[in-house]
């Protein structure tokens, strides 16, 4: 009984867990890219001022975008340091838009991902 018991308070807790990343992960989306991110690293406004930059560019590779997004984090407010860890998906048929996802711990990279495939299978209709 007590063996059972603590098993539904440690998956209760890693449950939880997973909830908490995936909600606590923002995503603003482009005609051509969805950018993934904490909410406490930029605001939807700074979120909105890079997608802007980069359909301007229009559809780029994944070595490009990681080199750009680097090198322009400070001129749209973002602390460079921050992003731990920066990854790009292609389109596919899961993915409408070319994913960004910026990470402050990497260790929320498998529920950024799934955040980011669920969103844009939820707007695969707009």
């Amino acid at each position: 009984m007590k063996t059972r018991f603590k098993f539904s308070v440690i998956a209760s807790f890693l449950i939880a867990t997973l909830a908490w990343a995936a909600t606590n992960l923002n995503s603003s989306r482009s005609n051509i890219y969805r950018l993934t991110y904490p909410s406490d690293l930029l605001s939807r406004d700074q979120a909105k001022a890079i997608l802007a930059e980069l359909d301007r560019m229009g559809p780029t590779d994944e070595a490009r975008l990681k080199q750009w997004l680097p090198a322009n984090f400070k001129r749209f407010g973002i602390a460079r340091d921050r992003v731990k860890k920066l990854v790009v998906l292609p389109r596919d048929k899961e993915l409408k838009e070319i994913a960004i996802i910026l990470l402050t711990k990497p260790e929320d990279e498998a529920a950024a991902i799934a955040t980011t495939v669920k969103s844009s299978k939820s707007n695969s209709s707009e």
